[in-house]
């Protein structure tokens, strides 16, 4: 990829009765990613047909940032945290113009 803009989606489905829980895990990454200095957006969304499917719309600088990003500490926190309460493995999505 070039160093244009790269967009993420990311889709989390929680296991039956995590939903709440995986909220929370997801919800904390929110703040320390869009301070990022790749950031250019970064929100968390949950389904209103199905409340355990949770989707990230990100966008990134650059492929650096986005390997920065998956660096950090709070995004493998994230990935700590969420594993237990996956339905299954995150689908993950880069997208570019």
């Amino acid at each position: 990829m070039s160093d244009n803009n790269i967009l993420i989606v990311a889709k989390f489905v929680a296991r039956p009765g995590k939903a709440d829980a995986l909220s929370t895990v997801l919800s904390a990454c929110i703040v320390p990613s869009r301070a990022e200095a790749g950031n250019v957006h970064y929100e968390l969304y949950r389904s209103v047909e199905d409340a355990s499917v949770f989707l990230f719309h990100e966008t990134w600088k650059n492929t650096a940032a986005i390997e920065t990003h998956a660096a950090q500490p709070h995004f493998r926190q994230l990935l700590a945290d969420s594993d237990a309460l996956l339905q299954q493995p995150p689908e993950i999505h880069q997208i570019q113009r």
